[in-house]
């Protein structure tokens, strides 16, 4: 989500509006197989992962109850998703006019950046900019561009940010604020005139267009349950359907919301679609113990034997070429 036109040439969500075609034909499928730099030196507290529930997350500010792990499966999972993104937006970092309007992109902010993948990537791209990612796990490679620096910090704090920055950015940060209209606001004030901001997530639940996601079935479920989950831990996985309005209450102009359709396997005809949904299916079915276990178990009071017996059915539906469920992005 961008205040912006996008980028020209454009990439194309294939009429996202509209309903995806089902590919009846499932014999022609091709197979596909499956901090770094700081200017202050971080205590190994900090830099350790914390253990729970088989898998392992951020050690700074644990208090900040982020429903996300940090451990190399997830990091595998993001670099993963980076590249559907790159599918979606046809190789397209980012959509937004920033640095197109004859104003170089002297600072540039990652929010939120994870692996760090899409910080190297740009920096790599703008030479010209300075990078700045941040996050609460130091989970960025060591190696990175010389105009790259990666910070562990928690942006739902004040930010202290000593100059301001052109181009803001985040991508798949549902979940990870209590306070998105603080994030707004820090965010306006922190853009030097001129400058932009852009987001790209994904908003739960699943959907489909043919009535094929039923409410009874598990994927079903497990939407609802994610749902409620999160609104119980107040970090609400239905974050996206209020950025636009937030923005524009922090005093954006010029916001512009799109939507992108996600298959959740490789049911879509178009062969965009049926790509994207691919990797999709492994994105989701390879991770989601991960994206499940601390809303499961913090906020419903499931065991991870409960959840893992559960999981197993909502793999089967995220596998299942007859549900044509996608996600909102």
């Amino acid at each position: 989500m961008s205040k912006s036109l996008s980028k020209s040439p454009s990439p194309q969500p294939i009429e996202a509006d509209a309903p995806i075609d089902v590919d009846d034909n499932e014999d022609n499928d091709s197979i596909y197989a499956s901090l770094a730099s700081s200017s202050t030196s971080l205590a190994s507290s900090i830099l350790k992962l914390r253990q729970e529930n088989g898998r392992k997350y951020h050690s700074y500010k644990p208090e900040r109850g982020y429903i996300l792990p940090s451990d190399e499966q997830e990091t595998e999972r993001l670099d993963m998703q980076h590249h559907v993104f790159l599918l979606s937006f046809d190789g397209h970092l980012y959509l937004s006019p920033a640095g197109k309007e004859g104003k170089p992109l002297k600072r540039v902010l990652d929010a939120g950046t994870g692996t760090g993948i899409w910080a190297v990537d740009f920096a790599d791209e703008h030479p010209e900019s300075h990078v700045i990612g941040v996050d609460l796990s130091a989970i960025q490679p060591n190696f990175v561009p010389p105009n790259v620096n990666f910070y562990v910090d928690d942006l739902e704090s004040d930010w202290t940010f000593t100059e301001p920055f052109d181009f803001i950015y985040g991508r798949m940060l549902t979940g990870a604020f209590t306070n998105w209209p603080k994030f707004f606001e820090q965010s306006f004030k922190n853009l030097a005139p001129g400058g932009w901001l852009e987001l790209h997530d994904i908003t739960f639940p699943a959907l489909s267009d043919d009535g094929t996601l039923k409410p009874d079935s598990a994927l079903q479920k497990w939407n609802d349950y994610g749902i409620k989950a999160s609104h119980i831990v107040r970090h609400s996985i239905e974050s996206a359907k209020e950025y636009k309005k937030q923005m524009l209450e922090a005093g954006f102009i010029n916001v512009e919301e799109r939507l992108y359709k996600w298959p959740s396997n490789p049911w879509a005809k178009d062969p965009k679609y049926k790509e994207i949904g691919m990797w999709t299916e492994e994105n989701f079915c390879g991770g989601i113990y991960g994206l499940s276990v601390a809303l499961f178990t913090r906020a419903l009071g499931w065991t991870t034997e409960e959840l893992e017996v559960f999981l197993v059915d909502v793999r089967k539906d995220l596998k299942n070429r007859g549900i044509h469920a996608y996600w909102p992005m």
